[in-house]
């Protein structure tokens, strides 16, 4: 599987994982560009890639081992930082509350955090791969419906509907209803890939006026974004968004194509990015929840760093150290493991005659 990796896929990925992390910083002017696609590009891929060749039951086995085995690793990393944390720089009773409160955050699964019924902290950027288990798993089931067409539209489009109706009622646990939502993206991405021999014979016109028309669509979508927030399932105007969100990863893929064709440091260091999106994804949503990165750049305001470097310094101190954590954890097999990636390949020691 690693020998046979597409590169612009890795490198559409690395993009979209940059622009998650950015995403976080709560600047609506980098969030009106990247909450478009950044999440759903995910979607796509993965019900690209859409293993029908397993039984369901292997599917979901492998599913567990993909999202819910890094799920469980990370919130444990999460509790046991925190914990230490509060003990540490607090008190005892702090530390305990925090144990206590990230618990119930890592088996509840909300990716954001709620007041009503119940109080209810949220597990952050986590929710993706709850909502990646629960929508890959419906679609599995879905697609086991044969010479339904009809069928298998209905069930995606009530599964949005669901989660999308009931999101102002009730939150539900394990980000069941993000999963839900996230089947209909899933499931395009996959009606793209039994598609994509078609598409690739249309005549060059047809594809340049499609590109350039997606292209005006994705700018309008920029342009009067309102709301596009996955996590709450909240697709802001409805089915125009949702249109300007496939017009956007079409874009954003397009130019990913064009990167790793015309460009080699950037397409390295996006690919290796891309590589290891769902481990970055773990590591930023720890260090987003126990590292205090505008408590450290008000005290380096205070030691004469310049108040408008303040952003410059999260976002490279943030990427800085995803990357480094990345580079040195990905070398170790334990870790790999975990993360079901290919374990390293011992180099091969040749004796001399």
């Amino acid at each position: 599987m690693e020998k046979n990796r597409i590169q612009y896929i890795d490198i559409a990925r690395g993009i979209a994982i940059i622009c998650i992390i950015l995403g976080h910083l709560g600047i609506f002017q980098i969030n009106r560009i990247v909450f478009t696609f950044h999440v759903p590009i995910f979607f796509f891929i993965t019900g690209f890639f859409t293993n029908t060749n397993l039984t369901t039951k292997e599917f979901i086995k492998h599913k567990i081992k993909t999202l819910i085995f890094p799920y469980i690793f990370t919130c444990l990393m999460i509790i046991l930082l925190a914990t230490l944390k509060h003990g540490i720089f607090i008190d005892k009773e702090s530390a305990i509350q925090t144990f206590t409160e990230w618990t119930y955050a890592a088996i509840y699964g909300a990716g954001d955090s709620y007041s009503y019924p119940f109080y209810i902290k949220a597990i952050g950027a986590l929710w993706f791969l709850l909502a990646t288990f629960w929508g890959s798993i419906f679609l599995r089931i879905i697609l086991n419906i044969k010479n339904g067409l009809g069928t298998r539209i209905s069930i995606v489009l009530i599964l949005f509907i669901t989660g999308y109706w009931s999101r102002n009622l009730f939150w539900f646990p394990f980000s069941i209803q993000a999963g839900c939502c996230a089947t209909l993206f899933l499931y395009f991405g996959y009606l793209l890939h039994i598609s994509k021999k078609q598409i690739q014979q249309l005549p060059i016109e047809i594809k340049a006026v499609g590109t350039i028309f997606a292209l005006l669509v994705w700018i309008d979508f920029i342009k009067n974004f309102q709301s596009f927030w996955l996590v709450h399932c909240d697709i802001g105007r409805g089915i125009i968004d949702i249109f300007g969100c496939i017009c956007g990863c079409y874009i954003v893929t397009l130019i990913s194509w064009y990167i790793g064709q015309h460009t080699y440091i950037i397409s390295k260091i996006l690919s290796f990015l891309g590589k290891y999106s769902l481990f970055i994804l773990c590591i930023h949503n720890t260090e987003l929840n126990i590292l205090p990165w505008q408590k450290i750049a008000q005290k380096l305001i205070v030691y004469g760093m310049p108040e408008y470097c303040q952003i410059y310094f999260i976002i490279i101190g943030k990427l800085t150290l995803i990357i480094t954590c990345t580079i040195i954890c990905s070398r170790c097999n334990i870790i790999r493991k975990i993360f079901c990636m290919h374990p390293i390949e011992k180099k091969k020691q040749y004796e001399r005659n």
